[in-house]
């Protein structure tokens, strides 16, 4: 029963990013589109842009809130980055880890 859970959490997933980064890809080329106009119809649209492009900030902004409850394996899509610059502590010895440290004041 639990993978019955998992499948369906991950078909959500899959479906909210892909339909979340499908809207930010739409404003986007509306950006594009005004900004390839000329003349008296570009000067009208040209104050959209920036609301077109805060609006994908935003989705941006919330995918990344959104699939921190996705499942570990989910990879989503688009451009998700496959490798990390930083080696994981389990590859490290005790020596070698570095603390969090505190940061108070």
């Amino acid at each position: 029963m639990a993978s019955v859970k998992n499948i369906e959490l991950r078909n959500y997933c899959d479906t909210m990013y892909r339909e979340l980064s499908g809207m930010k890809s739409r404003l986007l080329g509306l950006v594009k589109e005004i900004e390839g106009m000329k003349g008296h119809d570009k000067e009208a649209l040209k104050s959209h842009i920036s609301h077109f492009e805060d609006i994908a900030r935003t989705i941006d902004w919330k995918l990344e809130i959104l699939t921190k409850v996705c499942p570990f394996e989910w990879s989503g899509y688009g451009d998700v980055e496959r490798t990390v610059s930083v080696r994981a502590d389990e590859e490290l010895s005790r020596e070698q880890r570095v603390s969090g440290g505190y940061g108070g004041g």
